[in-house]
């Protein structure tokens, strides 16, 4: 793992530039060849559910066995969408004309002429249902890669526990991994709860291997919620390193390693997991979900938990949602936004998701030829 050595931009000023040439922005197409969190698991059921990923639009549900499945929403008959019909069986059946279609997109029956042509076809998408989330591959059938699908024990193994929420968010999911690897924005944006004044002045340490950016920072003398501290007997002050990587663009993985002040120091560690799906350019799925493997069957810690998480979130959401509205009413054209030296992590990330981005349209175009 490479060290990534002095501060992003100019070494002689402390202000740089982007360079929009090098980094993901939102011209950046959109990466297909990745598995992205499409829904919880309880929220796909026997009644079709409509949700629009990397702008397709997308109709999913469950079959007799409770498998899940998902096919374009478009008839490809008369392009009525699917997702106004309803479940038979296995099939979804088109509203407009009662065609049924399978959970592969193959067509089971045209009810007007009896039979069901292999023409008559919707695109399926493949799915991966992990502990609370269902993942869906976004990429053409060929390129499927579980390889790319990032491994979450806590999730699906026993002795852990966790919450979760979901935001719509009317803003660009790059901001959001922005935002995320940079902790300086802590005290302003989320108050004592979540970080110190000083806080903003902790350098994170910044490695990249391969495209995966790993960073991480120590917070010294951080408040605890009142539920967990007495439920978890940890004794103040407590120190926070927060350990973050980002495996795709689907997923930002942060680690939270408490440690208190007691003569023999506890430590326990929290998985704070953050799953941006993009909707389109300018709108994503925001699904979060911090997990624990201390603390179990506690109610009061969750419900602490998850309002702090909350929260949090979605002061973060609103945030984004601002920049959204400045970058779309301004029309100027050679606006370039500064950096500073706590930009470093999402620097890294931007240029390697650029890099990503790149191989994989050069890998669509090897394919086509």
């Amino acid at each position: 793992m490479a060290q990534v050595a002095g501060k992003v931009g100019e070494e002689q000023n402390m202000v740089g530039k982007k360079s929009a040439s090098q980094m993901a922005d939102r011209s950046t197409p959109l990466m297909r060849n990745h598995w992205y969190v499409a829904a919880w698991a309880e929220e796909v059921t026997r009644t079709p559910l409509r949700r629009r990923i990397l702008s397709d639009d997308i109709v999913f549900y469950r079959t007799e066995d409770g498998r899940a499945a998902a096919l374009h929403n478009r008839c490809a008959h008369r392009s009525f969408p699917l997702s106004n019909g309803v479940i038979k069986g296995d099939r979804i059946v088109c509203g407009y004309h009662g065609i049924e279609f399978n959970a592969d997109g193959s067509c089971g029956l045209v009810p007007s002429i009896q039979s069901a042509p292999r023409a008559m076809r919707v695109t399926s998408y493949p799915l991966v249902e992990q502990g609370p989330f269902i993942w869906i591959w976004m990429g053409g059938p060929e390129a499927v890669d579980h390889g790319k699908l990032t491994r979450q024990p806590w999730f699906t193994e026993a002795g852990w526990t966790h919450v979760k929420g979901y935001f719509h968010m009317k803003a660009n999911y790059l901001g959001l991994h922005e935002n995320l690897l940079d902790l300086s924005h802590f005290p302003f944006v989320h108050g004592a709860m979540v970080g110190k004044p000083e806080h903003a002045e902790a350098r994170p340490k910044v490695s990249v291997e391969g495209d995966v950016v790993h960073s991480s920072v120590l917070h010294k003398d951080i408040a605890l919620a009142p539920e967990y501290q007495a439920a978890a007997s940890l004794v103040s002050p407590v120190d926070r390193l927060s350990e973050q990587y980002v495996p795709s663009p689907a997923i930002h993985v942060g680690k939270a390693i408490l440690t208190d002040s007691s003569p023999t120091p506890q430590t326990h560690i929290r998985y704070i997991i953050h799953c941006p799906t993009p909707e389109t350019q300018t709108s994503t799925h925001y699904f979060w979900a911090i997990a624990r493997d201390h603390v179990l069957d506690n109610a009061k810690v969750d419900a602490e938990s998850h309002a702090i998480g909350a929260k949090a979130f979605n002061e973060d959401k609103e945030v984004l949602e601002e920049i959204e509205e400045v970058i779309a009413r301004d029309e100027r054209t050679d606006f370039r936004e500064r950096i500073i030296s706590t930009d470093e992590g999402a620097i890294q990330l931007l240029r390697a998701f650029a890099r990503m981005a790149k191989n994989e349209d050069v890998e669509g175009r090897s394919s086509r030829s």
